[in-house]
């Protein structure tokens, strides 16, 4: 069969396809690593004209433009010319978009597979694009706003009949979206878009699938946590956590990065059994989790020290270091109990139990700047007395449990 006809029957699929709105299966054909397009291009000579002999004729629709780019995409991919790839995929892309807002739900896992692939040749292009005077022009970047406008036609889906309506894909593509602006740096981005997605009339996000629900759930915790909202944090990230397949080993390590800080801020870390098992995180933070949870503060303070970059590096050095108060709790706690528990500690007591922990000893004024912090997180119930040189302790619970702090 001549190459330009192979090519002809391939994008009639496409059309036939979307006129009995077979989503699933377009979605498949529409990728292009998927068997459908192999198998066409294995027959295209493309020394022989075949692109110029079908681009020339007349009457083309736009259904042709997807599919012509599509396959032009697909075959730079296959001979690693990334660069041609996603110039050919953002138009197939483009083109798709077209149609897509004319279409309901069925469209939506085609589009998913047209951003996945203008995501993965976007990457390898700009790998692969060669620095001109010293700037190179991301190709990421106009990905990412070409996706946007995916993103904005699903959640702006005006479709009366929710269950044909193109939201039911805005979580998905705001997965994505997510992805691309934490490679981007762009965490404002992020924020608008959870912003935008609030105040649109969308289903509940538990009505949508569970998987799009972890993922965004874990990005939006992740953001949470890049703020200093700890406790937003905690509640996405043990989401993410409960919920994501239990052989997703590799999205539940990615989560345990951020959320074993925030656990060990309340004074706790994730089960032993499940630190076994993932060791990484283990090698991470088991060390200095151990300081905090014994009252070991200078050895909390040299991990900290030792490991600073690379808890910079993570993005977790400044809850880690929200966490020396769960270290310094469990440090006064002890001198207390060692000193038989009385309601009235002497500052001076204190200061050498500090010394005697291996500390350097603090100056008074400083000891009451510590005490007074704790008291005011919650970490010690009671007052100062500061004529008195002591601390006057809550005779229940001065030390209210750790995880009770607001």
């Amino acid at each position: 069969m001549p190459s330009s006809v192979r090519l002809n029957k391939a994008r009639h699929r496409f059309k036939a396809l979307s006129s009995t709105k077979n989503g699933e299966e377009l979605a498949d054909v529409i990728r292009l690593d998927s068997l459908y397009t192999e198998r066409v291009l294995s027959s295209v000579l493309r020394e022989d004209g075949s692109w110029d002999a079908v681009n020339e004729q007349e009457g083309r629709g736009v259904w042709d433009e997807v599919a012509i780019a599509h396959f032009q995409a697909a075959a730079a991919y296959q001979e690693r010319n990334f660069t041609e790839a996603y110039k050919y995929q953002l138009a197939s892309y483009n083109a798709f978009l077209r149609l897509f807002r004319n279409m309901s739900r069925w469209g939506i896992q085609a589009l998913f597979s047209l951003c996945k692939d203008l995501c993965d040749v976007a990457k390898r292009a700009d790998k692969q694009q060669p620095v001109s005077g010293g700037v190179q022009s991301s190709k990421i970047e106009e990905a990412t706003r070409a996706i946007n406008q995916g993103f904005s036609l699903c959640m702006t889906d005006r479709e009366p009949q929710l269950d044909l309506s193109r939201k039911w894909g805005t979580y998905h593509m705001a997965n994505i979206l997510f992805a691309l602006y934490q490679q981007l740096g762009a965490q404002n981005l992020c924020s608008s878009m959870i912003s935008a997605i609030k105040a649109s009339e969308l289903p509940e996000l538990s009505c949508f699938p569970m998987c799009d629900q972890v993922t965004f759930r874990y990005y939006r915790g992740v953001l949470a946590f890049r703020k200093e909202n700890y406790k937003s944090a905690k509640d996405d990230l043990l989401f993410a956590l409960e919920h994501c397949h239990r052989d997703s080993y590799n999205n539940k390590t990615r989560i345990l990065i951020y959320l074993a800080p925030v656990l060990l801020a309340e004074g706790s870390m994730p089960a032993s059994r499940l630190m076994r098992r993932y060791p990484s995180i283990k090698a991470v933070y088991g060390e200095i989790a151990k300081a905090a949870r014994v009252g070991n503060v200078r050895r909390f303070d040299e991990l900290l020290k030792d490991r600073e970059q690379q808890y910079v590096a993570m993005g977790t050095f400044l809850a880690l270091e929200r966490s020396r108060r769960v270290a310094l709790r469990q440090l006064l706690r002890k001198i207390y109990l060692i000193n038989g528990g009385n309601s009235r500690v002497p500052f001076q007591q204190l200061c050498d139990g500090f010394v005697a922990a291996g500390l350097e000893r603090p100056e008074i004024a400083e000891m009451e700047a510590i005490l007074a912090d704790m008291i005011f997180n919650g970490y010690i119930k009671g007052y100062l007395a500061h004529d008195h040189g002591i601390a006057v302790l809550s005779k229940q619970q001065p030390f209210p449990p750790l995880g009770s702090q607001t």
